[in-house]
């Protein structure tokens, strides 16, 4: 007879933090959302914020992960892609620096306008260099924009009839704060910096710069490039890919499975850490059992989630899962159980169940060290989604599961692929504008409600915090009632 369990699963939204003592020196302006995302060498890689982008093929954009980076957190780049795309998403990342630019479209003299156009209208951009060659690391020879021809008589010109050649420059040499002085001097958005022969080394755009400036606490690896993640499978051709994202530098070795307590993914992780030495994120588990397993087998990290995403059918077709609340409550004291037996602390990171800060801060008290996120970050200009107006009319950003059709990762799902069955679907989520505007808000809606629950920083937040389980007519309560709004409640509680 199988065995029924005596607990009942509990979701995110079941619980409330209750108030405690904000003390002076640890409101909101002072709390710190620094935390551990993986173990690293003697020590752990940290991120300023507990933000992980999901890896997933509607989510993590090379933009995106940029500006997770920047922000804090991390982004990581899905397995359901080839190793040759996953590695230039890497490349790319890492070549990213601080508003320095080296992989943008460049220009030849010889290309005609009308391409010019196309071009334009392809990719949205309406600056351009021009070198000799019409690759990046050519000489420059000058800059195109889009006032510098007439799209209606200018079409069968070349590149070199209307570009501009008295271009300001900056030198290879210069820091960030001389190419923001130089673009100021000279009026200019778009600095191009060559080498002492000519040749075209970056270019610096000030909305780039300005981003760095809003948002100075990226985070950033030995070489002050940015971190990010990619994810493998636990297939054996997949062997080679991590040699291949070891090779081009990825900061980190996420395990993408749905079910991580498989011995499939303990051969993986024992593999991969008698090989090289990188960190490892393992997972997804729910149980204390998984835990233990993915900790015995080396894990530098173990993901919590499973059927419980926004587009996830898991739970519907297989009946496999749990509350994301029990999950992170059990795995979290099996962590715990750990440390004091090993000495030995394995962050957690919380994947799924996340709609906006009130399940953040919850799943961070319950025991989560870091938060996966999909849908949430799938709504962002920056994601990899389309950007698309639904028969509404409004803008919404293209979304779809890791168990779609749409993806195909039979792999993550232990399927063949001439029988796959849906774990996902595909549809939209509302745009949300940009991550670089709305997340520093989240930002501050988790540092406020962490103050007001007396906790300075995510490590008091575990073992400081008092969570108590609502009744359903409590989170009634809890909830706009009782009025008809003038104005809608938007996206995470931003109106």
């Amino acid at each position: 007879m199988a065995h029924i369990a005596s607990t009942v699963s509990h979701s995110l939204k079941e619980y409330r933090l209750l108030p405690r003592l904000t003390q002076a020196d640890a409101n909101a302006q002072f709390v710190s959302l620094e935390t551990r995302l993986c173990r690293h060498g003697d020590g752990y890689l940290t991120l300023r914020t507990p933000f992980l982008s999901a890896a997933m093929q509607a989510v993590t954009s090379v933009e995106l992960a940029i500006a997770m980076a920047q922000l804090g957190g991390m982004g990581v780049f899905a397995v359901s892609q080839t190793v040759e795309e996953q590695c230039t998403r890497i490349d790319a990342v890492k070549r990213f620096k601080a508003g320095f630019q080296t992989d943008i479209v460049t220009l030849s003299p010889q290309q005609s306008i009308g391409e010019v156009i196309g071009i334009m209208n392809d990719t949205g951009y309406h600056t351009f260099p021009v070198t000799d060659t019409g690759v990046f690391h050519g000489k420059l020879v000058g800059v195109i924009t889009d006032k510098d021809f007439d799209e209606r008589y200018d079409q069968d010109l070349r590149v070199g009839d209307r570009m501009k050649t008295d271009v300001q420059t900056g030198a290879a040499e210069d820091d960030l704060k001389t190419a923001n002085t130089r673009m100021i001097e000279y009026g200019r958005g778009f600095l191009p910096m060559v080498s002492s022969e000519g040749t075209l080394v970056s270019v610096v755009f000030k909305r780039d710069l300005d981003k760095h400036i809003r948002h100075p606490h990226s985070t950033e690896d030995a070489q002050k490039r940015l971190v990010v993640g990619a994810a493998v499978s636990t297939h054996p051709e997949d062997r080679e890919r991590v040699e291949a994202l070891i090779e081009h530098q990825a900061d980190v070795i996420v395990i993408d499975a749905s079910d991580g307590h498989t011995e499939y993914q303990g051969e993986t992780l024992k593999w991969i850490k008698s090989h090289y030495d990188i960190p490892v994120i393992a997972g997804n588990v729910v149980t204390r059992e998984g835990f233990d397993y993915l900790a015995g087998s080396g894990a530098d990290a173990v993901k919590i989630g499973m059927g419980i995403a926004s587009g996830c059918t898991t739970q519907m077709v297989k009946a496999t899962g749990r509350g994301q609340a029990t999950a992170i409550q059990e795995v979290a004291a099996a962590r715990d159980e750990w440390a004091r037996t090993t000495g030995d602390y394995l962050p957690l990171v919380g994947d799924g169940s996340i709609q906006g800060p009130a399940d953040m801060l919850i799943a961070l008290s319950l025991g989560a060290d870091t938060l996966m996120m999909g849908n949430l970050l799938a709504r962002f200009t920056e994601s990899h989604g389309e950007l698309v107006r639904n028969a509404a009319g409004d803008l919404v950003k293209e979304y779809w599961m890791e168990g779609s059709r749409k993806a195909f990762n039979n792999r993550r799902y232990a399927q063949l692929a001439s029988t796959f069955f849906e774990e996902g679907i595909v549809g939209q989520v509302p745009h949300s504008g940009s991550v670089y505007d709305k997340l520093p808000i989240v930002v501050q809606m988790l540092k406020s409600g962490m103050a007001t629950a007396g906790c300075a920083d995510i490590e008091a937040l575990h073992r400081d915090a008092i969570l108590e389980l609502q009744s359903n007519v409590s989170l009634e309560d809890s909830g706009v009632h009782d009025m008809s709004a003038i104005q809608s409640i938007q996206e995470f509680g931003i109106t």
